[in-house]
């Protein structure tokens, strides 16, 4: 058994106290508050943008904040591009009626950022090459697309996920 010295106890018990009350003293859970609220909004802004991107309603909610973060690390000023591209796409629905996603040359960023979320979404990759993020796998657009007909290449047996369930 190791015996500690009174002089250690006391640094070890002040160290507590201290540390304590800086976890009381420090604004991080108002701090945590603001950024929850200021994501919130971005997220639905984001999770709008991707819905008129995709042609899909019901897209993962994880996923987007997922990809969110992502972006956001990976993409110069995404929050303000991603502002740019929510306001042109309500402006000119018509954009999104093509066969294939172009946009005026002058809009030529929001078209790059489109097809960034769109690779997202589909790829379940952010960026590219030592800069790309990887978010997800089988939550991807083209894994669920293609769920019930194609196995992924994987070690499980069966469809992707299918080793989730129990049986």
């Amino acid at each position: 058994m190791k015996l500690y010295s009174r002089r250690r106890v006391l640094k070890m018990a002040g160290l507590v106290v201290i540390t304590s009350a800086a976890g009381h003293l420090l604004p991080l859970p108002r701090l945590n508050a603001a950024q929850s609220l200021a994501n919130a909004s971005a997220q639905a802004d984001f999770i709008q943008v991707s819905q008129w991107l995709t042609q899909q309603e019901n897209l993962n909610s994880a996923v987007a904040h997922a990809l969110l973060i992502a972006l956001n690390q990976t993409q110069q000023n995404f929050m303000a591009g991603l502002t740019q591209l929510k306001a042109l796409l309500q402006s000119q629905p018509e954009l999104l009626q093509q066969e294939q996603l172009t946009f005026a040359a002058s809009d030529a960023a929001s078209e790059k950022l489109a097809q960034v979320i769109l690779a997202g979404w589909y790829n379940g990759v952010v960026g590219k090459g030592k800069h790309a993020l990887y978010v997800t796998y089988v939550n991807t657009l083209a894994n669920q697309l293609v769920n019930d007909k194609l196995v992924p290449p994987s070690f499980s047996y069966g469809k992707c996920g299918s080793w989730a369930q129990q049986p």
